[in-house]
């Protein structure tokens, strides 16, 4: 039997299994013991910083969600994973309807606030933009490896990010963006929220309503923008279905009670 810090064993495995949740577990479980030389290289090799569910700063509210995230990779200001959330989540292709209540709706709540998205084309990099031009802050929650920039079109803002607010990811280093990462990436977007804004759904087979039902199994509110009738999009169904409606920021910090 090799006896590790339990924190550096997590790591350990969270590379060895590119952050995939249930291999990770197995491991555990199986008290995989790899050589302890193997377990301090694998940590000196990584360029990021890591956050395990064993850290004392660990954020309560990801231990709530399902498969709480037991290795966080991150760059940046680990501290936001605490700060008062804003999910913002929405289609790829993206509006200029889309695109103007984004912005309008989060121009009055990201200040003194942190907008959370998956740094996706269409609504999450305009989320990530909103927030840094208007005085909030923001983390990014990849659903590649941490080193992995997609799409490449976000590498400025993915520098931004990294920079001077949070990039987070369960998948280390150079991880490719499979599809099955991202259904996962979204419980911690929602997770790590207050509430989950909606500017923009196109169709139900979306990342976006897997988030929108995690959101609603989680217990969490739902605040969607209103579309005009004709748009072919699904907000104002869901918020004929109870989600709370986006009208202005005033209204949104009204009825959830949000302070300044």
């Amino acid at each position: 039997m090799v006896f590790y810090d339990g924190r550096l064993l997590l790591i350990y495995l969270a590379v060895k299994y590119q952050g995939n949740y249930d291999k990770i577990m197995a491991a555990v479980h199986l008290d995989e013991s790899p050589p302890f030389e193997e377990v301090i290289a694998t940590y000196n090799s990584l360029k990021c910083k890591v956050l395990t569910i064993l850290d004392y700063d660990y954020p309560e509210k990801l231990k709530q969600i399902p498969h709480p995230p037991i290795v966080l990779f991150y760059y940046g200001d680990i501290s936001l994973l605490n700060k008062y959330c804003i999910g913002t989540v929405g289609s790829r292709k993206v509006n200029a309807y889309g695109k103007y209540s984004t912005e309008m709706i989060l121009k009055g709540l990201a200040p003194g606030r942190v907008v959370v998205s998956g740094m996706a084309r269409g609504i999450d990099a305009i989320a990530h933009t909103c927030a840094i031009k208007n005085g909030g802050r923001t983390i990014a929650v990849l659903g590649s490896g941490i080193d992995y920039v997609y799409p490449t079109s976000n590498k400025l803002l993915y520098e931004i990010i990294k920079k001077k607010h949070l990039v987070i990811s369960e998948y280390p280093g150079m991880t490719p963006p499979e599809p099955t990462n991202f259904p996962a990436r979204n419980r911690i977007i929602v997770g790590l929220s207050d509430f989950v804004y909606v500017p923009q759904i196109n169709d139900y087979a979306t990342g976006t309503m897997i988030s929108v039902n995690l959101t609603l199994n989680m217990g969490k509110t739902l605040v969607v923008a209103p579309h005009p009738i004709y748009s072919g999009t699904l907000n104002n169904m869901l918020i004929s279905e109870g989600a709370l409606i986006a009208v202005d920021p005033e209204q949104i910090k009204y009825e959830l009670k949000i302070k300044d």
